[in-house]
């Protein structure tokens, strides 16, 4: 099954995105510990979309018996970089945290879109 949401492209529609997340996941019982993952990660990457794409955002919630898998899509030409910023940095760690959250994470281009996809084991 999947459900998809489209967002501006501003910081506002984080919250909305978190709310979709859960709402989707929670319809199919899906347990709390993913929900609450799913919507920590999906935070990072609706914020990456809205701030350096600047573009629409489609949001697309996948569920199956054996995992979930979100996808965040926008008209980004860049490719995001994990990096390793600074302890005094305020910015760069989201990757980060999907990577060291997630089952699996990753990029791809589809119809011209960027495309920054989880997946996280039920």
């Amino acid at each position: 099954m999947a459900k998809t949401v489209d967002l501006a492209p501003k910081a506002a529609s984080v919250r909305g995105a978190r709310l979709f997340t859960a709402g989707v996941l929670g319809d199919d019982g899906v347990e709390a510990s993913v929900i609450e993952l799913a919507v920590l990660l999906v935070s990072e990457l609706v914020t990456n979309a809205a701030l350096h794409a600047r573009s629409k955002i489609r949001l697309t919630v996948y569920v199956d018996s054996h995992w979930v898998r979100v996808e965040v899509e926008d008209e980004g030409c860049v490719h995001p970089v994990l990096c390793r910023p600074a302890t005094t940095s305020l910015h760069g760690r989201g990757l980060a945290v999907v990577e060291q959250l997630s089952t699996d994470w990753g990029t791809d281009r589809h119809d011209g879109c960027k495309v920054v996809w989880f997946e996280i084991a039920r």
